[in-house]
């Protein structure tokens, strides 16, 4: 196993727990993969990890399973949902459309000295990024530095509201990174991508800065093979 995280759980807990709480704590676990793909998961189990009731747990089940992290087989149980890499596929083309959108935006709207200033702003971040470049997977300091990176670009266009219309959505393509980091020790690879992509809009190429943000989010088919032969219970139709 390539993930070694305690499992955040409320045993003995003094202050109850809200659902909205254990709501958030249940699926942070799933995205870390603390809760792994495929693991079966009970009311039980969760409303005495937990310290709630099983109305509190069964609240959270429905969420989760609407936002398609969990599935509930009758006879059989609860399980955490396999990771769909043709769904995970799919978000990331979306993402990419979005950021290539904003990409567009930066070189048509920007004047030139915003977008020094924006340059300046991810040269800084990528500073910090290098620090975190030995990190050996994704639950480290890098992850906010990764998010910043982008969140950055997509601020400076003001746009930020678009990307949080698919923040459900985008939970899901957290669990594969998640992974993905792990699997391929891929922090160093990242941070190199994100010099790439300053260097693009330094050199005031948009469509080079586009073909860069479209390599860095492309995550699946590079390690598709490796990835469903070495943990195919992870993963939907491969299991």
């Amino acid at each position: 196993m390539i993930f070694n995280m305690s499992s955040n759980t409320q045993i003995g807990s003094k202050q109850p727990l809200s659902t909205e709480e254990v709501f958030r704590k249940i699926l942070r676990r799933i995205i870390k993969l603390q809760l792994e793909p495929g693991q079966r998961i009970s009311e039980n189990q969760m409303a005495q990890e937990y310290n709630v009731s099983r109305s509190v747990i069964r609240t959270t089940f429905t969420r989760l399973q609407q936002m398609k992290f969990i599935e509930v087989f009758p006879q059989r149980g609860t399980y955490v949902s396999l990771i769909d890499l043709n769904h995970i596929a799919d978000l990331l083309m979306l993402r990419t459309a979005v950021e290539k959108e904003i990409i567009y935006e930066m070189f048509t709207s920007l004047q030139k000295k915003d977008r020094q200033a924006l340059v300046d702003a991810l040269e800084a971040n990528l500073a910090e990024e290098e620090k975190c470049r030995n990190e050996a997977d994704y639950f480290g300091k890098f992850p906010k530095l990764d998010s910043a990176f982008h969140k950055t670009m997509i601020d400076s266009v003001g746009r930020y509201a678009l990307v949080e219309l698919l923040s459900d959505d985008m939970l899901h393509i957290a669990r594969w990174r998640n992974f993905d980091v792990a699997f391929g020790n891929r922090i160093p690879e990242l941070i190199d991508q994100h010099r790439a992509i300053v260097e693009a809009i330094k050199k005031e190429d948009m469509l080079l800065t586009q073909q860069k943000i479209a390599d860095h989010l492309e995550t699946i088919s590079s390690i598709y093979e490796r990835v469903v032969t070495q943990y195919p219970h992870y993963f939907k139709n491969h299991s």
